[in-house]
């Protein structure tokens, strides 16, 4: 059996059978940590990982993306009591800077890499990583999971950088079609999508459409739309509800500057079975 960890802030209700958790709260993070080598980074993340580490430690479920080359200061700062293990075995210059951080137990984690990618010394060279997806279930009690998500999806704006992006959404819905069948889904991340482009949106809608998903931004009617995104579904006897959303204004310095080049968004989901 899986030992369910006090979870700070997180609303539960027992079930009559069995004194299980019947309906509770997640509090979610997604956050690009901007982690490549200090000097290539668009931010300072020698000065600003062990920062965002203490300030995770507010979430459930933290999703992290460009965590390349600090997770040394990252890990040891945060109190979670299960995390991810950064990919080791890669054959560019940084791994896929994927790593999620719960105070709930993880299953096995799984990572793949984008189907393709554009760019080594130009257009966002995103081909110097090994960005893709992981996948890892979150146990919210002994017998209750939620598959996660976590993603960083192709940079840039060119027709090129379109093209490997729809691709890899493409195998992302059909990810989630083999693995998750019927059940209730979270996808994080760094979508690098905008609503408001008309080269972007229709990628990210067909994926929404294709995974079943729907964008907790939109269905909160989110005051300003971000790249940064948390999508779910219900399924599997889970019903899942997004009920808040907000950039997590946290995540500055004492100088009020931004840790990172990008916000961090948060979302509180309800669940509860059905």
């Amino acid at each position: 059996m899986r030992a369910i960890p006090l979870i700070a802030g997180a609303a539960l209700v027992l079930s009559a059978c069995g004194g299980e958790p019947s309906e509770g709260s997640l509090l979610a993070l997604t956050y690009n940590v901007a982690g490549l080598p200090e000097g290539i980074s668009k931010s300072h993340p020698e000065a600003n990982t062990t920062r965002i580490g203490l300030r995770i430690n507010t979430y459930d479920l933290a999703l992290v993306q460009e965590d390349f080359s600090y997770h040394h200061l990252l890990d040891p700062v945060a109190r979670h009591p299960y995390r991810s293990t950064p990919l080791m075995e890669f054959e560019t210059f940084v791994n896929d800077g994927l790593n999620r951080f719960s105070n709930f137990p993880l299953g096995e984690l799984y990572r793949e890499r984008w189907p393709s990618c554009f760019g080594t010394l130009d257009n966002s060279s995103d081909c110097l990583s090994s960005k893709g997806w992981s996948y890892a279930q979150v146990w919210l009690t002994d017998t209750v999971a939620v598959d996660v998500y976590n993603h960083h999806a192709e940079a840039g704006g060119g027709p090129e950088d379109d093209a490997a992006r729809l691709e890899g959404y493409q195998r992302l819905a059909a990810a989630i079609e083999e693995r998750s069948a019927g059940r209730a889904v979270i996808v994080g991340g760094d979508t690098n999508l905008e609503l408001d482009d008309p080269d972007e949106a229709p990628t990210l809608q067909a994926f929404l459409q294709d995974a079943g998903l729907t964008d907790a931004c939109t269905s909160l009617a989110c005051p300003e739309d971000h790249i940064d995104r948390f999508m779910f579904r219900s399924g599997g006897g889970l019903t899942l509800e997004a009920t808040d959303w907000a950039v997590a204004e946290e995540f500055v310095d004492d100088a009020g500057q931004p840790l990172s080049d990008h916000e961090a968004v948060r979302v509180r989901f309800r669940w509860q079975r059905d």
